[in-house]
């Protein structure tokens, strides 16, 4: 196969750092390539993404030392402006790449400015809405939208500019699991029939291992081996397999409590362009339960998750937590027994640095200082986040700013945590630290309610399952009545049976 493009990272430095974010990287990409990168957090995948889009060093600063080159042209000669004429580039967070306020805007914006006619560019934004699965959401609001659409959106985005090299960095991380692997298979598609080249980072590759040529795994900025796609497969099933051993019997061993923590009542929402958040929503959660909250993208759940909070205020219906009618009288206090974790962690990270961040709600309760130092090492080391308490949190990964967040709740010691995607931009052994975490809280008394695209770990750590599906709440599962509702859970788009990736064979395809 032709080579496009090359990728010479003898070292990468950050300006006041000493260790260097990547090294000794050399590879070519070859056109039609399926390349999937992954590694653990901070293993510096982003980082090579943006080194080959020129992000580094024409907007990051950093001193590359190297070459990379693209179609022949040298990036370093290569104005950012222009770079789209190369590459297409997904960031990882969609909410930084929507610029405009409704969806059909949002994905014109790059052909406008590319000077291409109206009637092409309505063509064009069409066909991409339509490929992506958006079909009719071209007058919706951007601002409306769930974390699995602003995705689509954003890659719609991208695909509309033509570009030959695709550059996709967690491009399914907020789908759910209907939905990545309907757009693996159409990027899959554009591989195949139109020869574009695909350069993904994604944490947990699994799903997307049938459709990939090769498989890189960074860990402390290196590229440590490359694997053929089955061979990645094997050694990484059989690894899952011993981590969840743990797990599924410590969803059997959990307990079924019935002290009353929270209680939904006929809950209705809808939100300001009259678009259904969830409907008559009926839901207890009982002290000690790890609920795990499912269903498709758009379905209600982090919807349901801010109702629960206070951040929201139903249409219809009443809430009641810790026995209390949630109202504003009350609702500053009730906020102190519950700890929420956002999808986006940089919705509820502030402070300067990591320990900032931790203390700041045991300084409002006027702590001792000493009290409060101690909560913060045990907070950040139980996250592993010990040794970057000096640190700025916009410097860590979009994983470990969860992992960060996730500190920064457990510090105030909350009765009830709910978790919107906690291993959301987590490696494997990240997510299942994380979810090890969750339930031992959850043993001691704590109750858990997570919500997750994640079947795998619902499956294994949950007590119950609540399926939301259309808005509403379609079931409320005991985790051992769950083989008798496989069928069901299927038909609204979620299925617990094992994918098996490569049966029948290694050829490529399910």
């Amino acid at each position: 196969m032709e080579t496009i493009a090359t990728i010479i990272i003898e070292k990468l430095v950050f300006p006041n750092e000493e260790k260097p974010a990547l090294k000794n990287i050399n590879f070519e990409i070859k056109r039609g390539d399926f390349i999937v990168i992954t590694g653990g957090v901070a293993s510096g995948k982003s980082i090579l993404l943006h080194s080959i889009t020129g992000a580094i060093p024409h907007y990051h600063n950093a001193e590359l030392t190297g070459k990379i080159t693209i179609l022949g042209q040298d990036i370093k000669d290569v104005h950012l402006n222009h770079m789209s004429d190369y590459v297409g580039y997904m960031m990882q967070e969609p909410h930084n790449q929507i610029i405009s306020l409704d969806v059909y805007e949002d994905v014109a914006f790059g052909l406008g400015n590319l000077g291409i006619p109206c009637e092409q560019t309505e063509q064009i934004v069409n066909n991409t809405l339509k490929f992506v699965g958006l079909d009719g959401y071209e007058n919706r609001q951007t601002a409306s939208l769930s974390g699995g659409q602003a995705q689509r959106v954003v890659l719609a985005g991208v695909l509309a500019l033509n570009a030959p090299i695709l550059i996709l960095d967690q491009p399914t991380a907020e789908l759910d699991p209907q939905g990545r692997l309907e757009i693996y298979k159409r990027l899959s598609q554009l591989n195949k029939h139109q020869n574009l080249t695909i350069v993904l980072v994604m944490d947990r590759i699994e799903e997307v291992l049938s459709y990939a040529n090769r498989v890189f795994y960074l860990k402390d900025g290196e590229i440590i081996k490359e694997y053929l796609p089955e061979d990645y497969y094997n050694d990484q099933v059989l690894l899952q397999k011993r981590r969840l051993k743990y797990a599924a019997d410590a969803a059997i061993a959990n307990s079924s409590p019935k002290e009353s923590i929270a209680k939904i009542i006929n809950v209705s929402y809808r939100y300001r362009n009259n678009l259904i958040g969830c409907e008559d929503i009926h839901l207890e959660v009982y002290k000690g339960d790890f609920i795990s909250i499912i269903g498709l993208n758009g379905s209600g759940k982090s919807t349901l998750a801010k109702l629960l909070i206070g951040l929201l205020k139903p249409c219809k219906g009443e809430i009641k937590l810790f026995g209390k009618l949630l109202n504003r009288e009350n609702l500053t206090k009730i906020r102190t027994q519950i700890g929420f974790l956002f999808q986006n962690p940089d919705h509820q990270i502030f402070a300067s640095t990591l320990e900032e961040e931790v203390g700041f709600s045991l300084k409002l309760r006027g702590e001792r200082e000493a009290v409060i130092d101690q909560k913060i090492d045990e907070c950040l080391e139980f996250v592993g986040l010990l040794d970057y308490k000096k640190m700025h949190p916009q410097r860590l990964s979009r994983g470990q700013r969860q992992l960060l967040a996730l500190a920064s709740i457990l510090a105030g010691d909350p009765e009830f945590i709910i978790a919107d995607e906690p291993t959301s931009g987590l490696d494997e052994n990240q997510g299942f630290m994380i979810m090890n975490k969750l339930f031992d809280l959850s043993q001691k008394g704590k109750t858990i309610l997570c919500i997750t695209h994640d079947l795998t770990l619902a499956k294994a750590y949950s007590n119950r399952l609540v399926a939301l599906n259309n808005h509403r709440l379609q079931f409320d599962i005991s985790i051992k009545d769950l083989p008798e509702y496989n069928e069901a859970l299927k038909e609204i788009g979620l299925n617990f049976q094992d994918i098996a990736l490569f049966r029948g064979g290694w050829d490529g395809s399910f």
